[in-house]
């Protein structure tokens, strides 16, 4: 290998409990491009102050802490966590603005995240010539700029953030996740010590690459991202969604009950985590307006205050305790799932409790609208 130029401290991903290649390797690239380093102070919400590194953290970096913030931000600022299916899932239910079939990452999502990041870009797709992109790498990279780069299909998002002289590239994939889904298909030649992925034959697998070209005023703010929120949660989905889900339990029989616990399981298993990311995303303390903040906090509480009955993050563990899952089965089906479910009492319960997580959106989108108001914003239409 020739002489590396690298990116210092670049994290991998995932950092936390971060489950999606795309919204993980953004969070990577977007760390040093806005310019975060150990230094950066951390705003603990738990804490309600900068970080005081009182060990509950255990050993996370600060660029760990700050990797999750952004991870939070990002995927709740687009909508994505507040939705039922990753975007680039085939599934009828999804509910982003820009979703279409043989979703891409389109234009316009890029552009809403660099539009709030401050950051301009340029985007390069599967047919470009390898020397016009190894080119614009290394000028991304020199300005500081990891970039993100697609190679092969599925998931397999990387942040590459090194060259070398013979076109080598470097960076991080989500060759540790826990997921096998998450894994990456496309297997570099080594990994270096410090865990950074060596790829030199990287191009006969290139699908697509956004490089980051320099910083700029932010075009999306406060406001855009509230009217995005509530519109996602406006999206007709969501009734279709709980009525297809009622008529699925009220369905089962002994010749469908596995595979109808799975579909549940599927559908359960990601607001979990989703409605997570969005409560703990800096959503209450982006306005300028302190009333407004104020008005938005009680999402964590509906979201994620596992103390109170009705939140959705421990609803959906009883949900998934219904169906014999957790984590001494590895958030999987058992034997036992197809039996619980035929019972009658349990189809009543998963009812109840698939009621209460779709109530809390909707528990969710009134405290937007109300937030929207006192923001003097008009409601998107359908909303």
């Amino acid at each position: 290998m020739g002489n590396k130029t690298l990116i210092p401290e670049t994290v991998a991903f995932p950092a936390d409990a971060e489950s999606n290649a795309f919204f993980c390797a953004l969070a990577t690239a977007l760390l040093p491009a806005l310019g975060y380093t150990e230094e950066t102070p951390f705003y603990c919400a738990p804490k309600g102050s900068d970080c005081v590194n009182c060990g509950n953290c255990k050993n996370k970096t600060t660029l760990q802490k700050h990797h999750l913030q952004l991870y939070h931000d990002f995927q709740t600022f687009t909508g994505v966590s507040l939705g039922w299916v990753w975007p680039e899932d085939g599934s009828e239910y999804h509910t982003l603005p820009e979703r279409t079939e043989g979703w891409r990452w389109p234009d316009g999502f890029f552009g809403f995240i660099f539009g709030y990041a401050g950051l301009t870009w340029k985007r390069f797709r599967e047919g470009t010539g390898k020397d016009e992109i190894y080119a614009a790498v290394k000028n991304s990279i020199n300005s500081g700029f990891p970039v993100l780069m697609k190679l092969g299909n599925g998931q397999d998002w990387h942040t590459v953030s090194g060259y070398d002289e013979n076109a080598t590239l470097y960076g991080h994939d989500s060759r540790k996740h826990f997921s096998v889904k998450m894994r990456p298909a496309i297997q570099p030649e080594r990994y270096t010590d410090d865990g950074l992925f060596v790829m030199q034959d990287w191009y006969p697998q290139f699908k697509d690459a956004v490089v980051i070209t320099g910083k700029c005023k932010q075009t999306i703010g406060f406001n855009e991202i509230l009217l995005r929120l509530i519109k996602v949660l406006s999206h007709p989905v969501h009734a279709k969604l709980e009525n297809d889900l009622m008529d699925k339990i009220d369905g089962i029989n002994a010749e469908n009950a596995r595979e109808t616990a799975q579909w549940l399981l599927d559908i359960v298993s990601f607001p979990i985590e989703a409605r997570w990311h969005a409560a703990d995303s800096s959503l209450n303390r982006l306005s300028d307006n302190r009333i407004v903040n104020e008005k938005l906090f009680p999402m964590i509480r509906q979201y994620v205050f596992d103390r109170e009955l009705d939140a959705t993050h421990g609803t959906c563990w009883k949900i998934w305790a219904q169906m014999d899952v957790g984590t001494k089965t590895g958030y999987k089906l058992t034997e036992n799932s197809a039996e619980m479910i035929l019972k009658p009492e349990t189809g009543a319960e998963l009812k109840r409790l698939f009621a209460i997580v779709f109530a809390n959106d909707r528990i969710v989108l009134d405290i937007l609208k109300e937030a929207a108001a006192l923001s003097g914003l008009k409601m998107p239409d359908g909303a």
